[in-house]
This record gives C-alpha cells, sequence and structure tokens, in this order.
C-alpha cells in the first residue's frame, strides 16, 4: 500500500522525537526530580515509531501528496504526543487542555492554558520550551536535517510544510539546505540565550525565552513574562532584535554566509518586512504620545516597539498592557498581527511576500482595466512571478478569510463576545497567541469552552501548516490508491511512477 511509503518516513521522525522528549526526564533527574510521565511519553513514542516503521516501506520516490501527508501526520502525532506529559503528571487532567498546551507550544502560538506558570515543576516548563523549539524552524527541516537517503523528491516535503512562494530561493541538495538552516537556527539561539544571560537573567530563564524568541513563539518560563523586563532598555533590546531576526527568512541569512550581509538587503521582501516594521512602530509611537504625554518618550518608545514587533512576528510576548492604550494603537497592532514575517522565517500569519503579490497583481490588474493590451509581469527581486504562485497566494488570502469567519462563528457558538471571538481567532490563525479584550496580555486561556480549545487547536494547526498541507486531505481524490494493496510493493512503486508521469 502506498501508506506504508508514509508510514515509515513518521516512524523515523517519531524516533528522534522520542530523544527529545527525554530532554525534560533528564533535567528533572540531575535536580533529583524524577518525572517519569516524560520517560513514558518517550517509551509511547518508541513503540508507535517501531511500529510505523517495521509496517512502513522505504522508498526514494514521493509525491507532493505524500508530502502533505507526511508532515500533516507529523504535526498531529507530536501535539498529541507532547500533551502526554501534562496528561501523565496531573498537571493538566483535561485531556483538550493539554493538546491545546501542546498544540501551542508546538506551533510556536504560544498562547497558554496554565494561568499561573510558577507553579509548575521547571522540568515541565522546559518541556514547553522544547516544543516550541522542534516546532519553530519546522518538524520537517529537523527529519530533513537528520535523514539520508530520502532521494531528490525530499523537495515535497520541504514545500508541503511551508507552501508559500519563495522567489529566488534554489534548493539543489535539500538536505544539505535543512542541515544549514537548523545550524543557523542554533546559532541564534545560542547568541540569544548568552545575551540574556549577560543581561542578567538566571540560565533557566534564559534558556526558555531563547527557545521562545527565536521560534517566535510566546510561552513564558514565568507568570509575569517579558513584564518583569519592562523597564530594561537592553532586555527588552535583546529581545526585539531577535524577534526582528527570527521574523527574517533563514534562506536569505544563509546565502548572507556565502555572498555578505548586504544580500540580506538587496532581498525585497526583507526590506518591505522592515519598512512595514518602522511603519508600524512610528505609528503606535505617535498614537501613545498624543494620548498618553504623561509618560516619558523613552518609554513610550520601547513599548511601541517591543509591541508591535511582537504581534506582527507573533512572538506573543508584552512588557505593557495595551488593553489601556488609545483605541488608535490597539488598532494597529490588531491589524499586524496578521502580517506576519517573511517566507522562511518562524512566524504565522500571512507573510510578507504574500502581501506583496497581491499588492503588485492588485496594482496590475488595475493598470490592466486602463490599458487591456498591456502586457506586465508580477517581478519580486527582478524575477517574473509564476503564474501558479499568484494564483496559489489568491486560494490561500480566500482560504484564510474562509477559515477566519467559520472560526469567529464558532468560538461566538460557545457564547463568546463578538469582540473576543474575532480577537483570538486572529491570535491562533496567525500564531501570535495573545489577543485583545478578556484575553489580553495579562490573561490565560484556561477559560475557553472545550469546543473552543478544538477550533483553537485547529486554527493553530492550519496556520503553522499554510493551510492547504491540512484542508487538501479532506478532498475525497486525495486518498485514491493509498490503501490498495500489492503483494509486491516493489513493482506497484514503478506502476505508480509511470501514473504520475502520464498525468
Amino acid at each position: 500500500m502506498r501508506i506504508q511509503i508514509v508510514m515509515r518516513l513518521v516512524g523515523q521522525l517519531l524516533f528522534i522525537f522520542s530523544a527529545f522528549t527525554l530532554i525534560p526526564f533528564v533535567y528533572g533527574l540531575i535536580n533529583q526530580n524524577l518525572y517519569f510521565s516524560f520517560l513514558y511519553t518517550s517509551l509511547l513514542a518508541l513503540v508507535l515509531a517501531g511500529w510505523l516503521y517495521r509496517n512502513g516501506i522505504k522508498s526514494q520516490n514521493f509525491s507532493l501528496r505524500d508530502g502533505f501527508l507526511v508532515v500533516s501526520m507529523i504535526w498531529i502525532l507530536t501535539s498529541i504526543l507532547g500533551s502526554l506529559p501534562f496528561i501523565f503528571s496531573g498537571i493538566l487532567t483535561n485531556p483538550l487542555s493539554a493538546l491545546f498546551e501542546s498544540t501551542s507550544g508546538i506551533t510556536a502560538t504560544g498562547a497558554s492554558i496554565i494561568a499561573d506558570v510558577d507553579t509548575i515543576p521547571k522540568a515541565f516548563i522546559l518541556w514547553r520550551g522544547v516544543l516550541h523549539w522542534i516546532g519553530g524552524m519546522g518538524i520537517i527541516v529537523l527529519i530533513l536535517s537528520f535523514l539520508k537517503n530520502l532521494g531528490a523528491d525530499a523537495a515535497h516535503f520541504f514545500n508541503a510544510e511551508a507552501s508559500v512562494p519563495k522567489p529566488g530561493v534554489v534548493m539543489p541538495r535539500i538536505r544539505s539546505m535543512a542541515s544549514k538552516l537548523w545550524r543557523l537556527y542554533l546559532v541564534f539561539t545560542v547568541a540569544c540565550f548568552l545575551m540574556l544571560w549577560a543581561g542578567g537573567i538566571e540560565p533557566f530563564i534564559a534558556l526558555n525565552y531563547a527557545f521562545s524568541i527565536i521560534a517566535t513563539g510566546g510561552l513564558a518560563p514565568t507568570t509575569a513574562g517579558g513584564f518583569d523586563y519592562s523597564a530594561s532598555n537592553y532586555i527588552t533590546g535583546v529581545f526585539v532584535f531577535f524577534m526582528i531576526l527570527a521574523g527574517g527568512n533563514f534562506s536569505v541569512y544563509y546565502n548572507a554566509l556565502h555572498k555578505g550581509i548586504k544580500s540580506i538587503f538587496l532581498d525585497f521582501e526583507t526590506r518591505m518586512y522592515l519598512l512595514v516594521l518602522a511603519i508600524g512602530v512610528i505609528s503606535v509611537f505617535l498614537f501613545l504620545w498624543y494620548f498618553s504625554p504623561t509618560k516619558s518618550l523613552v518609554t513610550l518608545f520601547r513599548e511601541a516597539t517591543f509591541m508591535l514587533v511582537s504581534l506582527q512576528t507573533g512572538s506573543g510576548f508584552a512588557i505593557a498592557d495595551y488593553n489601556l492604550w488609545p483605541a488608535a494603537s490597539q488598532i494597529i497592532l490588531f491589524v499586524y498581527s496578521f502580517f506576519g514575517g517573511c517566507s522562511g522565517s518562524t512566524t504565522g500569519g500571512l507573510k510578507i511576500i504574500r502581501i506583496i503579490i497581491l499588492m503588485k497583481s492588485s496594482i496590475m490588474h488595475l493598470r490592466k482595466s486602463i490599458h487591456p493590451d498591456m502586457v506586465q509581469l508580477v517581478r519580486v527581486n527582478g524575477k517574473p512571478m509564476p503564474d501558479k504562485w499568484i494564483q496559489m497566494t489568491q486560494q490561500f488570502f480566500f482560504l484564510f478569510v474562509a477559515i477566519y469567519i467559520l472560526s469567529v462563528i464558532g468560538m461566538a457558538c460557545t457564547g463568546m463576545e463578538t469582540s473576543d471571538a474575532l480577537q483570538i481567532v486572529t491570535a491562533f490563525l496567525a500564531n501570535v497567541g495573545i489577543a485583545f479584550g478578556n484575553f489580553g496580555p495579562t490573561s490565560s486561556f484556561a477559560d475557553l469552552h472545550d469546543f473552543a480549545k478544538l477550533v483553537a487547536i485547529f486554527d493553530m494547526l492550519l496556520g503553522r501548516l499554510e493551510l492547504f498541507t491540512i484542508l487538501v486531505m479532506f478532498h475525497p481524490q486525495f486518498w485514491e490508491g493509498y490503501f490498495i494493496k500489492s503483494s509486491k510493493p516493489k513493482q506497484y512503486q514503478v506502476i505508480w511512477n509511470q501514473g504520475r508521469k502520464r498525468r
């Protein structure tokens, strides 16, 4: 069966995931606190991985459809397995709450069910940070870094995890590229950790913040979170710098290692990303200065910069209660929380490249309405964008709006106020993690209705996997051929490949 090829790959990933599950267990062991919930979870992951691997079939020929299924299965299974330590330990007795916390962690959303983080053991705080860090760069990129001999078709997994246009990015050796991206991700994490530690934050807290910042997550290792450092220009500056860095395109950073730092600013998407951030910061600052003249300019600028960067990149940290800010500033923050960062970043949201494509294609159609015979192409970085990427962007935007509306309706069905429903759906679908009003920066999501948690879990996965990866599996034709039994897997593989070539 074709499904066996997918099973083997998923099994290989779960072997790797089971090793990460032991990190908080070893930490507890070192500190003379045994948390067997992590050991049990690791063993279950190993058993499941072994069963999938044993019943799977090795192959080097994959389709994009295989990529969609592998990616979806991995993210869903790791979200479920990630919730088990919370359930086994009794920290979260409601399975939906545990799944919400785990999904929020691994999708780098940062919304938390746990109202008082200071009351839970440090091993579980570390687990939340590890989940963030694994999911930030992407689980599939992690797979491609570890696994060998997947063949050239392994690029389908990379594309399925982030179905966003990548103009000018050429990846002839996908495994090598994935490995280098993860090393770059690790370097940024270590640098962030060292700078936070140098600023006076204790190592354990600094490490967990580094995990969360580089993943643009938002799960803080303390209840107070960023409010602890709201008066420190240095600490908030480190946060802002690495949040902006994590919101950029890691592939562009990789190219800069060979072509020089100038190549970062030659990338049109990066320039637009920085410009959009600058406009947002200045706008929020001016409104705060106009409506809150009693605060110092330094404080206003620090708060405006931190909160704007945090919400646009989906980092989800807060150093001020923006619920108390002027309505104009709140609206800017709300709108910017949809944007996200660059393609190839750890952020969620629409992504700057899609906004660029939508704006340029709209301008092009306006010109064509005046001059119908005009021939014009949408260009990014001087290269024409294929029509399929423009169509894919338009389809993504339509689906995003449709899912947003349906999710808001679902939240409203639980008795939630309309304004709260609009705001928290944005927090989940754009992987921001914090909202406004009753679910603002000083609150948690502990009071969510169980159905609202289900909607939130679905939205967080959809947002992290760029919608298409999961939605495509709801089409009946997606599953054609996956469960056809064959006593000769190799012969079936040849037939399958011939069928793909004809199509």
